[in-house]
């Protein structure tokens, strides 16, 4: 039986903030599928069965929306915290993290918190986040690195993710010597415009099977399971979560085996997603570069990742 070790928990759909990347609240309007907040009859027993499997388990507590919106993500949190064998952490557009949600997070030493934040510039941050502040979210950002200091806590592991839009991609290196020594890691993601198009324009020459089927399960915030991180629809879902099947039995149902299959045989061509889908790359096209800055850098097609070296 084939067990994720990894879980994207969308337990909102909803969001504050309008990101010109964004699949679900951009301005593409890719995504058709209503939008809420994750129910405790569907996060709770989600959960209740991670806590049991044999494994450690990853679990991000977002999604297509911002985390903070539901009022139950503390209760979450905690709920997830008291299984020893879940790792757990939520990506925030950081508009919401006041003080009361950085003493919770530090407080119940949440694993990690990922922050998105577009450059160093607030009047190219605040036009490409609709509805953002970059002064607001980097005064909640600081107030956490120095509640962390002063509570002398490793935790949570703090994340920086950044989109290299053209309009920014000059910001870039400002951005990391900013915030290098700060946070724990940092990653500078490429536009994909649309979101659901090919993120490189050169990936590996020979196709391989996406190892996402095996390792990845995506749980939308009303219990249906995703294919992937990449089905934004959920289009492909195999079934709900918490309507008489667990997820372990979905997730290794007929509809993922089929899809399985597929990519073991070499026949992507048949999977109208899969077809079109270059995700599969990432784990095949990733390189280590020399440290820099007292950071070690990860480089893929898609993606650089700085990791403060004492962090790795």
């Amino acid at each position: 039986m084939h067990i994720p070790s990894s879980i994207i928990l969308e337990t909102s759909a909803l969001c504050n903030v309008s990101c010109l990347g964004c699949a679900l609240h951009g301005p593409h309007g890719l995504v058709k599928r209503p939008f809420g907040n994750m129910k405790k009859e569907i996060w709770e027993p989600v959960i209740k069965e991670r806590g049991s499997w044999d494994k450690k388990v990853s679990i991000a507590a977002h999604g297509g929306g911002e985390p903070l919106l539901n009022k139950d993500l503390k209760e979450i949190l905690l709920y997830a915290k008291s299984f020893s064998n879940i790792d757990i952490g939520f990506l925030t557009n950081g508009m919401l993290l006041d003080e009361s949600w950085t003493d919770f997070i530090i407080d119940i030493r949440l694993d990690w918190v990922a922050l998105s934040i577009d450059g160093v510039l607030p009047e190219t941050h605040d036009i490409i986040r609709k509805n953002s502040d970059l002064l607001k979210v980097e005064e909640n950002l600081d107030r956490l690195l120095e509640a962390k200091k002063k509570k002398k806590s490793i935790f949570p592991h703090v994340k920086l993710n950044m989109v290299a839009y053209d309009e920014i991609m000059g910001q870039k290196d400002a951005f990391v010597e900013k915030w290098k020594n700060k946070v724990e890691t940092i990653m500078i993601s490429k536009y994909r415009n649309p979101p659901q198009s090919k993120r490189w324009p050169n990936i590996p020459d020979k196709r391989e099977k996406c190892n996402l089927l095996w390792s990845q399960a995506v749980i939308s915030w009303d219990g249906r399971l995703g294919l992937c991180c990449e089905d934004h629809n959920f289009e492909f879902s195999p079934g709900m979560t918490g309507r008489g099947k667990s997820l372990l039995e979905l997730w290794n149902g007929k509809e993922f085996s089929r899809v399985r299959q597929i990519h073991v045989n070499e026949q992507y061509h048949e999977h109208p997603m899969c077809s079109v889908c270059d995700s599969w790359a990432e784990d095949y096209a990733r390189k280590n570069l020399d440290n820099k800055g007292g950071c070690s850098v990860v480089q893929s097609p898609s993606q650089t990742v700085y990791s403060k070296v004492n962090s790795v």
